[in-house]
C-alpha cells in the first residue's frame, strides 16, 4: 500500500492554500492518499481530517500562551498519528506557531523509531516583520521552506534551510491578473451616488466579534454622507449567523465569502479590511480602502513591542509603502474608519491608484510563471515521488 502524504492547516486562509497545493500534487504527481488536519476545501481533494481545525484558529500571543496546553496536547496527538502512518512527506501549512512546535516534536520521535520522511513547512514566518530570531527555529524543524513572497527565501537560505518561492495563489487568480480598469462612468464623492462597500472583518471568531462591531458603526457614519452606500460583507460560512447578528443595526448585504469574495472585491469603491491575507487579496483586485485590527489587551501590549506595524499590511510591506493605511487597536473607532473610507470615496483617483498598485503587486508575485500549481509542483520535486507518466 503506498503511503500517504501528511499535511496540516489550522484557518480558513490555510485550508484554501493548502487545497491548491494538494490539487497541483494530483495533476502534477497523481492521485494520492492524504491524512492529517484540515478543513473543508481540503477535505474536497481528498484529505481524511483527524479533527477540527478552529481547535488551532487563535489569534494573538495572548491567546496562544492562555491554551498552550491544549495546543500541545494536540501537537502530540497529531504526532502520534503521523508515527502511525509513516507518511512519505509531511506538509504544513500556515499556522505557524503550532507547526513548528508539531515539527520539531516529530522530527524527534522520526530519530526515536529510526524513521524520516520530508517536512516541509508552506508560509514562512514574518520574520521580515518582527522576530528574526524564529528562522533559527524553522531552519531546526523544517526540512524546506515554501515562501508566498520573493524577498522570503534570503532570510533562511543562508541557515541551511532549502527554501523556494512559490507565489501567492490569489495573483495567479484569473480576475486578479487582469483587475477591473476604472471606467470613469461611476462618479465619486457625491452623495447621490451609490459607492460599493466591502467589509473585511477577519476569518476567526475572535476577529469578527472584536472588529464588527466597529465596522458597523462606521457604517452607520458613512451613511450620514453616503445615504445610498451598497455595503456588502462576504462572510465564512460557518460564522454568518453570528455576523448576520452583528449586522442587524445596518442594512447589510450578507454575502457566501467562498463564493463572492472575487466579484465584491472586483467591483468595489472602497474596502474595510481586518488586516491578514484578505488585504493582498483586495489590493490584488484594485479594491482602495483601509486595514484594520483590534486584539485583546494583552496581545496588542506584546505585539506592539515586538512587531513592526509599518509591515504588518501585507501589500504595504510588499511594496514598501502605505497602499492601505492601518487603524490599530485603540485607533480603531467607528470614526477614524468612517473618515478614512470617506477619503477614499471623495477621492476621483483612488480607483485609478489602487489598479495601478493592483498591476504592480501582481508583477511582484507572479514574475515569470505561468501559474500556481506549476510553481508548487516544481518545488516539490525535489522531496516528492517521480512525476506520474502522461
Amino acid at each position: 500500500m503506498t503511503a500517504p502524504i501528511f499535511i496540516l492547516a489550522g484557518e480558513a486562509s490555510g485550508d484554501v492554500l493548502a487545497s491548491r497545493m494538494m490539487r497541483a500534487v494530483h495533476q502534477h504527481y497523481g492521485q494520492q492518499q492524504w491524512i492529517g488536519l484540515g478543513g473543508p476545501h481540503m477535505a474536497a481533494e481528498g484529505l481524511r481530517s483527524v479533527g477540527d481545525m478552529s481547535r488551532l484558529s487563535l489569534i494573538g500571543v495572548g491567546a496562544a500562551i492562555q491554551h498552550y496546553r491544549q495546543l500541545s496536547a494536540f501537537a502530540d496527538e497529531l504526532v502520534d498519528l503521523a508515527l502511525q502512518q509513516r507518511p512519505k512527506l509531511i506538509l504544513t501549512v500556515d499556522a505557524k506557531g503550532f507547526s513548528v512546535r508539531f515539527a520539531a516534536r516529530l522530527k524527534r520521535q522520526m530519530q526515536r523509531h529510526g524513521w524520516s520522511a520530508p517536512i516541509i513547512h508552506t508560509v514562512a514566518p514574518t520574520v521580515w516583520a518582527w522576530g528574526k530570531w524564529r528562522r533559527h527555529k524553522f531552519a531546526r524543524a523544517f526540512d524546506g521552506l515554501f515562501c508566498l513572497f520573493p524577498f522570503e527565501p534570503d532570510y533562511f537560505a543562508p541557515l541551511g534551510l532549502e527554501s523556494h518561492f512559490i507565489g501567492h495563489p490569489a495573483a495567479f487568480d484569473i480576475q486578479a491578473q487582469k483587475p477591473k480598469a476604472p471606467s470613469g462612468s461611476r462618479s465619486s464623492g457625491t452623495a447621490s451616488s451609490a459607492p460599493r462597500i466591502v467589509l473585511l472583518p477577519g476569518s476567526r471568531n475572535s476577529e469578527i466579534s472584536q472588529i464588527l462591531p466597529v465596522m458597523v458603526a462606521a457604517v452607520g457614519k458613512l451613511r450620514q454622507n453616503f445615504p445610498n452606500a451598497i455595503v456588502t460583507l462576504p462572510a465564512v460560512p460557518k460564522y454568518h449567523h453570528m455576523i448576520s447578528a452583528l449586522c442587524a443595526e445596518q442594512p447589510i448585504e450578507i454575502v457566501d465569502g467562498d463564493q463572492h469574495l472575487a466579484e465584491v472585491l472586483a467591483d468595489c469603491d472602497a474596502v474595510i479590511a481586518a488586516s491578514g491575507t484578505v488585504t493582498l487579496e483586495a489590493a490584488l483586485f484594485g479594491a482602495p480602502g483601509v486595514a484594520c485590527y483590534k486584539a485583546s489587551w494583552l496581545s496588542a501590549t506584546l505585539g506592539r513591542m515586538i512587531v513592526d506595524m509599518q509591515k504588518v499590511i501585507l501589500p504595504n510591506a510588499i511594496l514598501g509603502r502605505e497602499v492601505y493605511p492601518f487603524l490599530f487597536q485603540e485607533n480603531l473607532t467607528a470614526t477614524h474608519l468612517a473618515e478614512a473610507v470617506s477619503r477614499t470615496l471623495n477621492d476621483p483617483q483612488a480607483k485609478m491608484k489602487a489598479y495601478h498598485t493592483a498591476m504592480e503587486l501582481r508583477s511582484c508575485l507572479v514574475r515569470e510563471a505561468d501559474g500556481f500549481d506549476q510553481l508548487v509542483a516544481a518545488a516539490l520535486g525535489n522531496w516528492l515521488l517521480p512525476k506520474a507518466s502522461a
